[in-house]
């Protein structure tokens, strides 16, 4: 274990605690700045390349019955709301961790907690659909 002496105060400190110091507050925001990007980045490429089926879809939904635009509905509303869920727990776990007020938390977490219902409604909306 290598060890690191300074002159000035006589401190022997260990190679482990040396390279231990604080990175700065500014990095999580990186961090998330980053994650959202690439979430961005995700999204965009598959709203790029699933345009033209989601406005083929969506077309012929509205032309016939409303079960049917549900069946073309549901998968695109299920995949947003529980990209949402999953938004929600992120920033509300993010924000309690980082120490921030329990307010903003509590915020999160009960978007999460819509967001979650509206899920299970268009889940059971789906079921339904496809059972008649």
């Amino acid at each position: 274990m290598a060890t690191l002496y300074d002159e000035t105060d006589g401190v022997v400190i260990s190679g482990d605690d040396a390279r231990g110091g604080e990175t700065g507050h500014h990095v999580r925001y990186i961090l998330a700045a980053g994650l959202t990007g690439v979430i961005a980045a995700f999204a965009g490429v598959a709203i790029y390349f699933g345009y033209d089926r989601l406005h083929a879809n969506l077309a012929a939904a509205f032309a016939r019955s409303p079960f049917e635009m549900l069946q073309a509905v549901g998968p695109y509303a299920g995949l947003l709301l529980a990209g949402a869920v999953i938004t929600g727990l992120l920033l509300g776990a993010w924000n309690m961790l980082a120490g921030r007020s329990e307010d903003g938390s509590q915020a999160f977490m009960r978007f999460r907690v819509v967001a979650q219902f509206a899920l299970i409604v268009v889940i059971m909306a789906m079921l339904y659909v496809s059972a008649g």
